[in-house]
């Protein structure tokens, strides 16, 4: 859940974007999110809603890269700062791309 969902605020399709980061997230570290942490999912809640707490993001993946800045720009903490999911798809349909070529 997005932050400002959280927090009670106003939201629009956004938040959604926000979601599909964290999904993305997901896909290529292979765990839940926060499953690193002891927290309960109150506390996770609260973490997120203040900023203070995004998913791991895997470390020394090269290959992923680009996948990862467009997964941290999704679960940007200002909603203005994401990517439209045209921008999204666009980046994905490149990354495909490349990931194709060096197969």
């Amino acid at each position: 859940m997005a932050p400002e969902v959280i927090r009670c605020e106003p939201y629009d399709h956004r938040c959604d974007i926000y979601s599909f980061g964290i999904i993305l997230n997901e896909l290529i570290t292979g765990e839940y999110p926060y499953i690193e942490t002891d927290f309960g999912p109150s506390r996770i809640a609260l973490q997120v809603g203040e900023g203070n707490l995004r998913p791991k993001i895997p470390e020394h993946e090269d290959q992923f890269e680009e996948l990862i800045q467009l997964i941290k720009l999704s679960w940007a903490e200002d909603a203005a700062m994401r990517p439209s999911f045209a921008t999204i798809t666009c980046n994905l349909r490149k990354i495909q791309k490349r990931f194709k070529q060096n197969i």
